[in-house]
């Protein structure tokens, strides 16, 4: 049975593209058939996955210069269109990638959006795991990633603006729950670019964490680095620029964490 995960945070720059990219790859390289669909239109996930070289079938340029979706555009499944593929990047991973095309999904009636979009994901069956990295904002494309999705998962920074931002993403999520996807739970939230040292700012704010959201808190933490940077210019996961880094490590720690919750 497919689990589709929506990486989702209202907070810009906690991690959700550099988690969403480093997770697919990992799951697959487990021998997992995973789907990674890129549900933003400034298309971090698809830029980190493929660099300038985007496939064809994502984004094609047609004679005039004009630039067009093709059939692996996560747009297509906003549309309906009955022949989306998505892009084979290996034998055990596909994409569907993004482009600035996806914004004028913005202005679509958030029903018939977030319908179309979860039937024809609920259509792509022969995955074990579905990732749908989320745009920094609740509108109609994080609706509609969580009216399909079976799990939150929640990547955040230690600081002052996390217990609050988390518990108004949650409320948020639990009314998309009452009323259009009585599926959806909160999978765990993980705390990304800690800092190594023990820096008592942050303890405080993983405490307030704990206190307001107890087991929902992973216990992997992903700690700051500039090699996550580096990977993500190169088009690599943690495992494959640094597999020795402390990241890979942590990244694989998530891995197995998320999936003995999922089961």
């Amino acid at each position: 049975m497919t689990k589709t995960i929506a990486v989702v945070n209202q907070k810009g720059g906690v991690g959700k593209t550099t988690s969403s990219t480093n997770l697919a790859k990992r799951m697959a390289a487990r021998g997992l058939r995973v789907l990674l669909i890129d549900n933003d239109a400034q298309g971090n996930s698809t830029r980190t996955m493929f660099g300038d070289e985007i496939p064809e079938a994502i984004i094609k340029a047609k004679d005039n210069g004009r630039l067009t979706v093709g059939l692996s555009n996560t747009i297509q499944l906003y549309y309906g269109e009955e022949n989306a593929e998505p892009f084979a990047f290996s034998e055990q991973l596909s994409v569907f990638g993004s482009s600035k095309h996806l914004a004028e999904i913005s202005n679509k009636d958030i029903i018939d959006a977030g319908f179309n979009f979860k039937n024809r994901v609920q259509q792509l069956d022969r995955f074990d795991y579905i990732i749908i990295d989320c745009l920094p904002s609740f509108g109609t494309l994080m609706t509609s990633a969580l009216m399909v999705a079976d799990h939150m998962l929640i990547p955040t920074t230690l600081d002052d603006y996390s217990v609050k931002g988390i518990e108004d993403l949650i409320d948020a999520a639990m009314n998309i729950k009452k009323n259009l996807n009585q599926n959806l739970g909160v999978l765990g939230i993980f705390c990304n670019s800690v800092d190594g040292r023990d820096v008592l700012v942050e303890r405080h704010f993983h405490q307030q964490l704990l206190d307001k959201f107890g087991d929902f808190i992973l216990n992997t933490r992903i700690t700051q680095s500039k090699k996550v940077w580096e990977a993500n210019a190169l088009q690599q996961s943690m495992f494959e620029y640094n597999p020795r880094s402390a990241q890979a490590r942590q990244y694989e720690q998530l891995v197995t964490e998320l999936l003995e919750r999922t089961g």
